[in-house]
């Protein structure tokens, strides 16, 4: 199993490149495909200047664990609960393009701005969309 990229094209869908296509699919071969248009990587990016901009406010020992310690703050966990003890821990979600539409990245990156306001007192939204706009055009 592999995953490729596709363009829609007036024919139908192609491949964006050809090299990433396996050598052992063959002309006429029957491919099982789920189709979706991937995440936007501006919004990807813009998270990622969120935490970059956070971090020196907080005392995380790495963006890792910011990354993580903010995502459970916006709620965007899993929960588990210890068949043994009945402890309930708090997973954070993956950021990966797989695991997020959209639509549900934009609701997540909002809740990380919520996140940020409380771990930067006197910080505001306005704040942080211009630092981060300045961060993209560098």
């Amino acid at each position: 199993m592999t995953d490729i990229f596709l363009k829609r094209t007036i024919s139908g869908m192609a491949p964006m490149d050809l090299d990433d296509m396996p050598k052992t699919w063959k002309v006429g071969d029957i491919l099982l495909c789920t189709v979706r248009k991937p995440r936007s990587v501006k919004l990807h990016r813009k998270a990622f200047a969120l935490l970059t901009l956070v971090w020196p406010h907080t005392e995380y020992p790495n963006m890792e664990t910011l990354r993580q310690s903010m995502t459970i703050g916006a709620g965007f966990v899993d929960t588990l609960v210890n068949p043994l003890t009945g402890e309930v821990s708090l997973v954070p979600k993956s950021w990966a393009f797989a695991n997020m539409d959209d639509e549900e990245f934009n609701e997540l990156y909002s809740r990380l701005v919520d996140v940020a306001l409380k771990l930067v007192p006197g910080s505001s939204r306005d704040d942080w969309e211009q630092a981060e706009y300045e961060i993209a055009m560098m």
